[in-house]
C-alpha cells in the first residue's frame, strides 16, 4: 500500500467555498514539489549510509540550484566532477561543501576554492578578467598529494603569470600597476591561510548542525557524495537539476489546474512522496479506504512511525513490511521538518487530498 513504485493522481481541492488566489496555488505546487525532492534526496542518502558510504562524504552545498537554470552544461557528460580542468569551475560554481560529518578533505577544498575566489576579485577589480581553470585544477591536484599551503601556492603563481602575460601584451606597459596587482594577489595568500585556521576548529564542530540547517533552509538544495579514493564528487540529485527535473523519475507532474469553485489541483506523483501523502491522507483526511481492512490497523499512527517504515523499506512502503532498515538520526531529523511543510501545505481545513492510482484514474474527456 502507497509504495515508491507506485504513481497515484493526487487531487487537492479547496476546502471552502473561497477560491485560492493565485499565489495560493503557486506557493502550495512549489511546496509540493519542494519536499517531493527533498523526500528523494532523503530516501537516497539513507540507503547510502546503509550501503557503507561514511557521512562524513555526504554534502550539501550552500548554494541552492535555480529554476532559471537546466544545468545541462553541467551534466551532458554526466554527475561526476573529477577535479581536472573541464569539470573544475563546475565543481567551484556549486558552492561550499557542507559535510553531515567534519571531513578535512572537503574542508581542505572549501579553503583552496575561498582562495580562487579571493584572487579572482583581485584580477577581475583590475583587469577584468578570471583566472584562467587550468590553474585552479593544477592546485586542486596537488592540495591531496602534499598540503594546502603548496596548492595555494601553485595557484598563486599561476594568477601572477596570467597578470605578467596580460601586461607582456601592452605595447607600453605599466610597470607599477603591474607590480602593484602582483603583491596584492601575494597579500592573500596569508590573510587566507590564517582565516581557514581559524575556521577549521569550528566547521569539525559545527558541522552537522550545519548540514541540517542548510538542508532545512534550502529550498533546491544541491547533495552529493565526495569520494576520498580519487578525490571526485559525485551530486545524488542531477535529476533533479537536469534541464528543471524534466526527465526526473520521481519528479512531480502538474496535470490540471481547475479554478472554478471549489479549485481543484491535479497533479502525477510517484517516489517517497506517495507514502507521505497516504500517511496524511488516511490520518487527517475522510477517504474511501483502498486497502484491505486488515491492512488498515497497520497505518502508522504518528511521524516517526511513518518515516521509519517509509525511509527504511526499499520500496517506500507505508506500512512495515517486516523488513525495514534502520532510519540514521540525522536522516529522520530532517524528514520530520519536511513532513511538516507537507502537512501544512495539506492542512484539511484548506485543501481536501484525494489520491487514486494512476491505472484506476478515470480520463477526462471534456
Amino acid at each position: 500500500m502507497y509504495s515508491s513504485d507506485e504513481k497515484y493522481e493526487v487531487v487537492l481541492k479547496s476546502a471552502t467555498d473561497i477560491n485560492m488566489s493565485n499565489w495560493q496555488i503557486t506557493k502550495t505546487l512549489d511546496t509540493m514539489t519542494m519536499v517531493n525532492n527533498k523526500f528523494v534526496i532523503l530516501s537516497i542518502i539513507n540507503n547510502l549510509i546503509n550501503e557503507g558510504v561514511d557521512k562524513k562524504d555526504i554534502f550539501v552545498t550552500d548554494k541552492s540550484f535555480l529554476i532559471s537554470t537546466n544545468y545541462k552544461t553541467y551534466f551532458e557528460t554526466g554527475n561526476e566532477f573529477w577535479g581536472e580542468q573541464k569539470d573544475i569551475v563546475k565543481m567551484y560554481s556549486l558552492g561550499r561543501l557542507i559535510s553531515m560529518e567534519p571531513n578535512e578533505d572537503i574542508f581542505k577544498m572549501n579553503c583552496l576554492f575561498e582562495f580562487y575566489k579571493k584572487l579572482n576579485s583581485v584580477t577581475n577589480k583590475y583587469l577584468k578578467c578570471r583566472i584562467r581553470s587550468t590553474y585552479l585544477a593544477d592546485s586542486y591536484n596537488i592540495l591531496f598529494r602534499e598540503s594546502i599551503e603548496q596548492a595555494y601556492e601553485t595557484l598563486l603563481e599561476g594568477a601572477k603569470k596570467q597578470v605578467c602575460d596580460v601586461f607582456e601584451r601592452h605595447i607600453s606597459p605599466d610597470i607599477n600597476k603591474k607590480d602593484m596587482i602582483i603583491k596584492t594577489l601575494e597579500n592573500q595568500k596569508d590573510l587566507c591561510l590564517e582565516k581557514s585556521r581559524k575556521k577549521f576548529q569550528k566547521i569539525m564542530r559545527d558541522s552537522r548542525k550545519k548540514f541540517t540547517y542548510t538542508y532545512n533552509r534550502f529550498d533546491r538544495p544541491v547533495v552529493g557524495i565526495y569520494h576520498p579514493d580519487r578525490h571526485y564528487m559525485e551530486i545524488i540529485n542531477a535529476d533533479q537539476m537536469y534541464k528543471n527535473g524534466e526527465e526526473s523519475d520521481t519528479q512531480i507532474k502538474l496535470k490540471r489546474i481547475t479554478k472554478n469553485s471549489p479549485v481543484a489541483i491535479a497533479m502525477l506523483v510517484t517516489g517517497p512522496m506517495v507514502a507521505f501523502l497516504g500517511y496524511l491522507l488516511y490520518r487527517e483526511h475522510n477517504v474511501n479506504s483502498q486497502i484491505d481492512t486488515e491492512d488498515l490497523f497497520d497505518i502508522p499512527q504518528d511521524q516517526e512511525e511513518a518515516i521509519n517504515n517509509i525511509l527504511g523499506n526499499d520500496d517506500g512502503n507505508l506500512l512495515d513490511t517486516g523488513n525495514v532498515k534502520a532510519v540514521d538520526v540525522q536522516v529522520k531529523e530532517m524528514a520530520h521538518y519536511n513532513l511538516n511543510k507537507l502537512e501544512i501545505a495539506t492542512n484539511k481545513r484548506v485543501v481536501h487530498l484525494e489520491m487514486n492510482i494512476e491505472n484506476k484514474i478515470t480520463i477526462e474527456t471534456k
